[in-house]
């Protein structure tokens, strides 16, 4: 399995810059590459004209700490939520949108509250003429919700409550963020959001409703991304649990939207996730890089390889058994680095970054010369891959530019013959 998403490029391909910097975000995580391997001494594709490289997931271009962490995480963000809960408790008896609604227990225009809004169609944002998340008030939210809302949930059968998905997000700057799931919103209030009074006509904004994934590489601050990252993956928790695994009773939404609790056995289940590796595999003279395709993405679209952990494997053996089932290279098991890790909550895994090394037969490696180098044969299982191949550092490095993880993008010209996601 490949996923394209911007670990891919930020670990696997800033490696390739040569204006690369020493960029590490984590001093402990600092500490700790330095003690693997002599990883600093000796990189994967360290060009010896340049002493350092980029190991974090960002551009070497910016300095800023919103840009030095990964894509789609937000580590600012405060994820308790004991006094949330103090103020709406399960045991209340009142449903918790209406709560916010009715602006109860502080909830009102000067306490800061927010609430990024949802439907079958994706996620309301602002796309013009910046693409910005859309963050309402209550009042504004409350406009948006009008009419009866009672047939807007996520659930069609009627073994379940029809009510919409509302889970806290977190809070920043003193600000609480909320999400609001409702099928489909009333009658022509998709038109009063997308042209009404609550944007600002007169400086052009207009407002659209996407799949995150579509649009969530074009927001330009950090911050945003980690925050709409969470309610995207809270969402589709809720939408994917709507019964019990133990006993099949319809299940509800507790500890504001954090858990959902059975309405029979009382068992509470928490959102789970897929925890996948991803690889930057390079060649034993570390002057290619094995990136592949699948044959579902936009045409030209390269990533790096990526799989699922599975059970009673570690993520170093998942990197191993992946190169090779996808690709048949063999990775030498002493050369597997721990790089970093970032957020994809579509719909929920955890992505787990890795460098390593392909192995080579000793005859094979004794014939490699430094200007016909020997590479590692390729068996692409069709299965999973439409194409995987050996690319070289400067052939890579000449085509960072562009892309998306979008699975709708449509590359230009230069870009269906190769390109990398975005971040």
């Amino acid at each position: 399995m490949a996923m394209s998403i911007y670990l891919h490029f930020q670990i696997a391909l800033l490696l390739l810059s040569q204006q690369a910097t020493l960029s590490f975000h984590n001093p402990a995580r600092r500490r700790l590459l330095q003690t693997r391997a002599g990883v600093l001494e000796s990189p994967i594709f360290h060009d010896q004209s340049h002493s350092s490289m980029v190991v974090m997931m960002t551009s070497s271009s910016t300095s800023s700490p919103s840009a030095t962490r990964p894509w789609y995480s937000h580590p600012d963000l405060d994820r308790d939520r004991s006094r949330v809960l103090k103020k709406f408790p399960d045991d209340d008896g009142k449903d918790l949108l209406s709560q916010l609604l009715e602006g109860e227990h502080g909830v009102d225009e000067d306490s800061g509250s927010r609430f990024l809004l949802m439907s079958q169609k994706g996620m309301w944002h602002q796309s013009m003429p910046k693409v910005k998340p859309l963050y309402l008030t209550r009042s504004q939210l409350k406009t948006m919700l009008s009419s009866d809302i009672s047939n807007s949930g996520y659930i069609s059968s009627g073994r379940t409550s029809a009510s919409p998905i509302v889970a806290w997000i977190g809070s920043h700057g003193a600000i609480d963020y909320w999400v609001v799931y409702v099928k489909e919103l009333p009658a022509g209030n998709d038109d009063k959001l997308a042209t009404g009074p609550i944007l600002d006509q007169t400086a052009g904004v207009t407002a659209s409703c996407r799949p995150l994934r579509e649009f969530g590489d074009s927001l330009e601050d950090n911050d945003d991304a980690g925050i709409l990252a969470t309610a995207q993956g809270l969402v589709e928790f809720h939408k994917s649990h709507p019964f019990c695994s133990l006993c099949g009773a319809p299940t509800q939404s507790s500890k504001a939207g954090s858990c959902r609790r059975c309405s029979d056995c009382k068992k509470s289940v928490y959102p789970r996730l897929d925890v996948a590796a991803i690889m930057l595999v390079t060649s034993p003279c570390q002057k290619y890089a094995l990136l592949g395709r699948k044959k579902s993405w936009p045409k030209g679209r390269y990533s790096t390889l990526a799989g699922f952990c599975e059970v009673g494997e570690t993520l170093e053996d998942c990197c191993r058994r992946e190169t090779y089932e996808e690709s048949g290279v063999v990775v030498d098991p002493l050369s597997v680095q721990f790089m970093a890790s970032q957020p994809w909550p579509f719909p929920r895994s955890l992505m787990v970054g890795f460098q390593a090394k392909a192995l080579m037969g000793e005859k094979a490696q004794a014939a490699a010369t430094q200007d016909s180098p020997v590479l590692p044969v390729i068996q692409v299982d069709t299965s999973e891959m439409e194409d995987i191949q050996w690319f070289s550092k400067d052939f890579v490095k000449e085509r960072l530019a562009g892309g998306s993880t979008a699975l709708t993008f449509e590359p230009n010209d230069h870009e269906s013959i190769f390109h990398i996601p975005g971040k």
